[in-house]
């Protein structure tokens, strides 16, 4: 398999939903679901330019902390409610930051929960870093 387009790693999705599946199964690595899903979808162009600003301020408010229980009521209403987070579709193209993407799904420690949370706070805030360094909607695509 090649290398993804927009985040440059092979195969990233299967380790985006074993990231998933992780979330899921175990607590201690659930932790960090809200960042996981953040950073895969700002990494991959999944949201819609009027919601990419706003998830990047979420991520950075919420690397040290995970979301409280209305917070998460928020997250379920933006995402399930009748006025949905905008999302692309897979087919939309790259955009990366000016700089390039510092961090990746590739750099997931997935041995452990401690290592995963540190890994994906870690990937998330780069990814967030990395396009809020670009004040949008300065983003380039890939074929420029």
């Amino acid at each position: 398999m090649g290398l993804c387009r927009h985040c440059g790693v092979g195969d990233c999705e299967a380790k985006f939903h074993e990231c998933l599946d992780r979330d899921f199964s175990d607590r201690g690595f659930g932790a960090v679901h809200h960042l996981t899903v953040g950073a895969y979808m700002l990494q991959h162009n999944r949201y819609a330019d009027g919601h990419e600003r706003g998830v990047v301020e979420f991520v950075l408010r919420h690397l040290d902390r995970t979301p409280d229980e209305r917070i998460k009521r928020e997250i379920r209403r933006r995402v399930d409610g009748t006025q949905r987070v905008a999302r692309r579709d897979r087919d939309a193209p790259p955009r990366r930051p000016r700089s390039g993407w510092s961090s990746s799904i590739a750099d997931v420690d997935l041995t452990t929960a401690d290592a995963y949370r540190t890994s994906v706070r870690a990937w998330a805030e780069a990814v967030a870093r990395d396009l809020s360094r670009d004040q949008s909607p300065a983003l380039r695509t890939a074929t420029e």
